[in-house]
């Protein structure tokens, strides 16, 4: 056999290609439920790591989408944030970004170091009903219901940041490795937006523990058609002892499945 046609074999300059970035600076077109409410401030303190600090108001903002992009299947993702603030940069910090597909998964958190994780994302609408939720790993999450009850005014296009942590964890087991903070900025120009009635519920999991970002005012919940644009860039390096507490927001802690449940008042 030539060498030259074996797959894992060296590929040339040209063949040396980030597909993320390809399909992520494509416009991605996304049907999504989004939710923003109110928790409580020191919620968002305790979950923000340095330089991040909190915004001018607690918000969480969890979205709830299916996402086509050309030349791949359409998959369903979420995110689940809270609102943060770099410099004089306000934008918002994932703390969950689960993922149907494990293309999305690793794309996301190699190249952007997006926290991602593989789960069950459901997101249907029939008439005005829709319905939106995620499972993983036997843990419904977060349940979404609701009736669109008539159209929001169109916002213009705009620029979104999210904030990530691109780093590793050390092969030997101490610490991560070169960890820096990564601007993923979100250029969307919607299509549709409309107003929804519903209720939003968060599940328990020891794993992925969003009932912890307690819900006090449910500002909005919507449904949009839009397409986006995004653009990562690296906005500064990061000592490791920031985050080294903060590890266990992306990496499963599998010990936690065996001890008991918190309780709650």
């Amino acid at each position: 056999m030539n060498a030259s046609a074996v797959r894992y074999g060296p590929r040339a300059p040209e063949a040396r290609v980030d597909h993320e970035i390809d399909a992520t600076t494509a416009p991605i077109a996304t049907e999504a439920v989004t939710i923003t409410y109110l928790t409580d401030p020191e919620i968002v303190a305790a979950v923000l790591p340095q330089p991040l600090v909190p915004a001018g108001e607690p918000l969480v903002r969890i979205q709830l989408q299916r996402v086509r992009i050309d030349g791949m299947p359409t998959f369903t993702s979420a995110v689940f944030s809270v609102t943060a603030r770099h410099g004089d940069v306000d934008g918002d910090y994932p703390l969950f970004m689960p993922q149907s597909t494990e293309q999305s998964v690793t794309g996301g958190r190699e190249t952007f170091g997006e926290p991602k994780k593989l789960a069950h994302i459901e997101v249907d609408r029939e008439g005005d009903r829709v319905t939106a939720g995620v499972e993983r790993l036997g843990n419904r999450l977060i349940t979404v219901t609701g009736q669109v009850n008539g159209p929001a005014e169109l916002p213009p296009d705009q620029v979104n940041t999210e904030f990530y942590f691109k780093f590793l964890r050390a092969p030997d087991g101490n610490g991560i490795t070169d960890p820096h903070l990564v601007y993923g900025e979100y250029h969307r120009h919607y299509e549709l937006l409309e107003n929804i009635d519903g209720t939003v519920e968060l599940g328990e999991s020891p794993l992925d523990p969003v009932a912890d970002i307690v819900i006090r005012e449910i500002r909005s919940i919507t449904w949009c058609r839009r397409r986006t644009v995004q653009v990562g860039r690296i906005a500064e390096r990061v000592p490791a002892e920031w985050l080294l507490p903060y590890v266990h927001q992306r990496y499963d802690d599998v010990a936690l499945l065996a001890a008991p449940r918190p309780t709650r008042a």
